[in-house]
């Protein structure tokens, strides 16, 4: 027998409730976004280097960006991953699919 095929359907983004869920929504998403900054400006002042400093950045920059594309690939469904989404939009997934559920 034939399977049939389902159509395409666009999961809606989970609604995050809750004093903490939504807090922790926000600690992630500053989390996520400013540490490169603050790892990058700390190694600048600590080393006296802003060459030294701004490779930091880098680095912590693409650890950052790893850290929010394993984010997505766990939350976002497999037909929607092709989209679009801000960091603030893949942490809300995150938070409301695997964490506040």
């Amino acid at each position: 027998m034939l399977e049939e095929e389902k159509p395409f359907q666009i999961e809606v983004m989970p609604k995050v409730k809750g004093l903490w869920c939504n807090f922790l929504v926000y600690i992630l998403y500053l989390g996520l976004t400013l540490t490169p900054f603050g790892v990058g400006v700390f190694f600048w002042w600590y080393l006296h280097s802003i060459w030294i400093g701004f490779l930091f950045f880098l680095f912590a920059l693409i650890i950052s960006i790893v850290i929010i594309s394993k984010m997505r690939i766990n939350s976002i469904p497999f037909s929607q991953r092709e989209m679009n989404y801000s960091t603030m939009a893949v942490v809300k997934w995150y938070v409301g699919k695997n964490i506040c559920i």
